[in-house]
């Protein structure tokens, strides 16, 4: 009988215990998701992102000649900015993203050429420095063509992690004194919701997303007249994750941007745009020891999406060093 009423008792503990976890659960992702309608859907009806305090001041973007990149600052320059500084690697895209800013929305454009896999930041600094800089987009970065386990591509990962985390942080570092000595300004921070949980099959690229998001929240308790927003986006169709249409689950850089820039002042990390951040709600819902098993079919999925796309032979080295400088969204 003691024996019978001591497992009630426990039973009664447990049962508790795992109503009250999901019910926190179920909580904290019903908050999740008014807080996203309000600010997607609500908060642009009746405010405005003010853009004022930056119109005499220079923008610098490092990513900006291709994908996300190039459709946020269309998107800023569509709401009032007039003078930037783009900064990337191929000269042609660079030139032309140039004069069709100059052309499109009668900006002021600096163009400078730079790698950010093995370019001199020394002169990068150099060159930032007599720069009045208000704002920041840095959306440098490099992906892959295959989904591999670490180790198998180690020139692939290395170049990952040189663009990822080396090349965008010390971007960030050649901007943070001169802005602070002007006055304070605004980053944005294009990192990526696989750096949100780590990613079998994308291990560095995962890594590196979450390193960009980590350096991102510090600088925030570092500085008082500095913000970072980092950006935590899903799917794009853009060159770099090899989607072309749009979907629900894949949105066009035009309408993640649009978006986006609508946040700017409003939220310190954000998925970007409404359909991510609805996906992103599944992290609330669910521990991650069970959504990682849900998780894993999708990339596996991909992996095999990805050899369909390119065919099953691994690249060479000289393939991989070839590729990467086609992936860098610079």
């Amino acid at each position: 009988m003691y024996f019978s009423s001591s497992f009630s008792n426990i039973f009664l503990i447990i049962s508790w215990i795992f109503i009250s976890y999901i019910t926190y659960r179920l909580s904290r992702t019903i908050f999740k998701f008014i807080q996203i309608i309000f600010i997607y859907l609500i908060l642009p009806i009746f405010y405005k992102t003010n853009f004022k305090k930056y119109r005499e001041r220079w923008t610098v973007v490092s990513g900006g000649t291709d994908g996300i990149g190039k459709a946020y600052i269309f998107e800023l320059a569509r709401r009032g900015l007039r003078k930037f500084v783009i900064i990337g690697r191929n000269k042609k895209k660079v030139d032309d993203i140039k004069e069709e800013m100059e052309v499109k929305f009668n900006c002021k454009v600096q163009a400078y050429i730079f790698d950010f896999y093995d370019g001199d930041f020394k002169e990068l600094r150099k060159f930032l420095s007599n720069i009045n800089i208000g704002f920041v987009l840095n959306s440098v970065g490099v992906g892959r063509k295959y989904l591999e386990k670490f180790g198998e591509n180690p020139e692939a990962d290395e170049q990952i992690m040189k663009v990822n985390c080396y090349g965008a942080t010390e971007f960030m570092s050649c901007c943070l004194s001169v802005m602070k000595k002007n006055g304070g300004g605004q980053f944005v921070v294009m990192s990526s919701s696989q750096g949100v949980k780590p990613i079998p099959l994308l291990a560095s690229y995962s890594a590196s997303k979450s390193f960009l998001s980590f350096i991102c929240e510090c600088i925030n308790h570092e500085y008082k007249t500095i913000e970072v927003q980092t950006l935590i986006p899903a799917l794009v169709a853009t060159k770099l994750t090899y989607y072309q249409s749009s979907s629900f689950f894949v949105v066009t850089p035009e309408s993640f941007a649009k978006q986006a820039v609508s946040t700017v002042g409003v939220i310190k990390k954000t998925a970007g745009c409404l359909n991510h951040e609805i996906q992103m709600l599944i992290y609330q819902l669910l521990p991650w020891c069970i959504l990682k098993h849900l998780i894993m079919p999708i990339y596996w999925i991909h992996k095999r999406r990805m050899i369909k796309l390119h065919g099953e032979k691994m690249p060479s080295t000289k393939e991989v060093s070839e590729s990467s400088k086609i992936f860098r969204n610079v």
